[in-house]
């Protein structure tokens, strides 16, 4: 039998590998000069270098020729080619599959015209990682030659090709991979970019380290999804094929375990590709409410699975988990743990979101999710800023318990659907309002769609007449800007408001912490009375209202990750000395106007040993119309101060 390998891949190399290693005879064709250059000798295999079209692949191919379509998962055309050569010839047909890896927090586009038309909607400066073939579509981005930044192979047609475009030298990266997370994360920093752009490449092209570097530095991800989805065997699948095939001495077995995503956990919800995977796995191990999917399955604890199936002997195992392997699931762990010890596959399932959705006629495609099942988390910030939001439930958090928070935070007339055992014989769907389901008796199996029709825009900066202000200071909406952003609040962040006044700040810092929690600290009475309207009126549930002097009022609060002071009432090195006590590594910003308080806190930053300390002057001048001219009327001149407390300890 003749053997014939379009390659130009990894997997395509390590099948090269593996056969001159059993001294078995191949032809290796690549598309490139440089496809070849990386393909380093081995026995018995012979490179060709070019690209075939379909006609010049059937001349190859005879009906005693097995074609092995190892080409890149977007190389949909030469897939195409071969089959069709494959079928007029009469040669045997078998595609090596790269595994996709599940992904979330990604935008999705079909195909490189859609991708250029979300980047022309999408300010920010881009890493383009898609190579570069199609790279001349990326010339129709508006201002592609100062925002994009295409990784290239270091040749010379590659270079060339990218300068004839029109792309700047100094905006070439001209480098061979693999490329790990923290060189991703470096480059998407040492450029700048804001958003990432890559196909699903899998885990041999770097696919999982290009979204995990895009999270480390807080860029977008930009995926091209693959033009297909394709059936074929992958490497452990096909070396095993082809030795069996030509009858080759077996080596030592190389096992494959599958995760599923089982679901609702009923034989009704399991997806077909979930149903043949059990049917044709060896050994399947499942919790004990998931055993009954398959009667093969040994039942075992959830903290055992995955050592149970490395124990076993089985060639291919399967294992059985709830849900969704890509939402919220612990098939991302269970993969790790089983990959020094074979190939691992995903089998998606029906996620509990997408199924109470659907029973609630709600879509998903705007809404919030948040796993609050044996974790500590906060609803009030996801409730407040999305007119919808899933939340899973369990332990401490149940239902019960995250609807009566609700009501302690005055939402307790918002809509909320209970799902509990969904997709069992028991399953309850309940409709009602958070106060109304706070007073039911709820299972740990339950999930939460909550509605906010009235759900504040946390994106929207707020303006200085959305607020009710009456006789107490508000700092200025510019000021307000500037101070908040010099805060640079993560979506986590614990955040103290120091003399909170109106609250103007408060719901500022409360609109970028939207998962995390702001205290807003205030002493007079009147304040806090404002306090408490604006957080209304304005819809930032995740501010707790602490009312009390500072320093005192602060000392049971959590560690803050930042502070604002707006108000100290002359006590700010107490203030400032506490927040660090508390977090070593704390981020401040003051506001001063009076020079006595500019002193004040700039001393207190120095002697208590905060670093990256700035100091700037904020003067605004507003336009008023007068009759029919414009007449500029001047803000009080505010300092803003900043500064991150250093860590005695590193």
């Amino acid at each position: 039998m003749k053997l014939m390998i379009f390659s130009g891949t990894t997997e395509g190399h390590d099948l090269c590998r593996f056969l001159s290693k059993k001294s078995v005879q191949a032809d290796v064709f690549v598309a490139t000069e440089y496809g070849a250059a990386v393909m380093e000798p081995m026995a018995g295999i012979t490179v060709h270098e070019g690209r075939l079209d379909e006609r010049e692949m059937e001349k190859r191919l005879t009906s005693d020729t097995l074609l092995i379509d190892a080409t890149h998962p977007y190389a949909a055309a030469v897939t195409d080619n071969l089959r069709a050569a494959c079928a007029k010839s009469g040669a045997r047909y078998e595609r090596l599959l790269r595994p996709a890896l599940p992904y979330q927090n990604c935008e999705i586009v079909l195909d490189t015209a859609a991708a250029v038309d979300w980047l022309n909607a999408h300010p920010g400066k881009v890493l383009l990682t898609t190579g570069s073939k199609e790279l001349e579509a990326y010339t129709a981005v508006q201002d592609f030659q100062t925002r994009l930044f295409p990784r290239v192979l270091p040749t010379a047609s590659v270079l060339e090709k990218c300068a004839a475009l029109g792309f700047p030298g100094a905006h070439i990266i001209a480098m061979q991979g693999p490329f790990s997370q923290a060189m991703n994360a470096a480059l998407l920093r040492e450029t700048g970019a804001k958003i990432l752009v890559t196909k699903d490449t899998g885990v041999s092209g770097g696919f999982a380290e290009k979204v995990a570097a895009a999270e480390e530095v807080g860029a977008k991800v930009l995926v091209i999804a693959r033009p297909r989805v394709e059936n074929g065997k992958n490497q452990v699948e096909m070396q095993a094929f082809i030795a069996d095939l030509l009858g080759l001495q077996p080596e030592k077995m190389q096992r494959i375990f599958t995760i599923i995503g089982a679901g609702m956990g009923m034989a009704d919800t399991l997806t077909g590709e979930a149903v043949r995977t059990l049917a044709a796995a060896e050994e399947v191990f499942a919790t004990k409410r998931l055993a009954s999917l398959s009667p093969k399955a040994e039942v075992c604890a959830f903290s055992e699975l995955a050592e149970r199936a490395i124990s076993g002997h089985a060639r291919h195992t399967a294992l059985l988990v709830s849900g969704d392997v890509g939402f919220f699931s612990a098939a991302g762990k269970l993969r790790e743990r089983l990959l020094p010890y074979g190939g691992v596959t995903l089998v998606p399932g029906l996620s509990s979101m997408q199924y109470m959705c659907a029973k609630c006629g709600i879509s998903y495609e705007n809404l919030c999710f948040k796993s609050l099942h044996g974790r500590a988390g906060n609803i009030l910030g996801a409730v407040s800023y999305y007119a919808a939001t899933f939340a899973l439930t369990g332990g401490e958090n149940n239902a019960q318990a995250v609807c009566s928070s609700l009501m302690d935070a005055g939402l307790g007339a918002l809509p909320v659907h209970l799902g509990e055992n969904l997709g069992a014989e028991n399953e309850r769907i309940v409709h009602g309002t958070a106060a109304e389901i706070a007073q039911l008796s709820c299972s740990d199996l339950a999930v939460l769609l909550l509605e906010n029709p009235h759900a504040a825009n946390k994106n929207e900066p707020i303006r200085d007449e959305m607020l009710t202000r009456g006789k107490v200071p508000m700092t200025k909406e510019e000021v307000r800007w500037v101070s908040v952003n010099r805060l640079t609040v993560r979506p986590t962040d614990m955040v103290w408001d120091v003399g909170a006044g109106t609250g103007a700040v408060t719901l500022e810092l409360a609109r970028k912490a939207g998962d995390g929690t702001v205290y807003a600290i205030e002493r007079k009475p009147e304040a806090v009375a404002l306090l408490r309207e604006n957080r209304i009126k304005l819809g930032g549930y995740n501010v707790k209202i602490i009312e009390g002097p500072a320093p005192e009022a602060l000392e049971d609060l959590p560690a803050p990750d930042c502070v604002f002071v707006g108000g100290s009432g002359g006590r700010m090195r107490e203030i400032l000395a506490l927040a660090k006590k508390k977090n070593p590594e704390v981020r401040v910003v003051v506001n001063a106007i009076a020079l006595e308080t500019l002193f004040a806190a700039q001393t207190a930053l120095k002697e208590l040993g905060f670093t990256d300390i700035e100091i700037t002057q904020l003067a605004a001048t507003r336009g008023k119309p007068v009759g029919a001219y414009t007449m500029l009327t001047a803000n009080n001149p505010v300092f803003i101060l900043s500064g991150r407390a250093e860590n005695d300890t590193k």
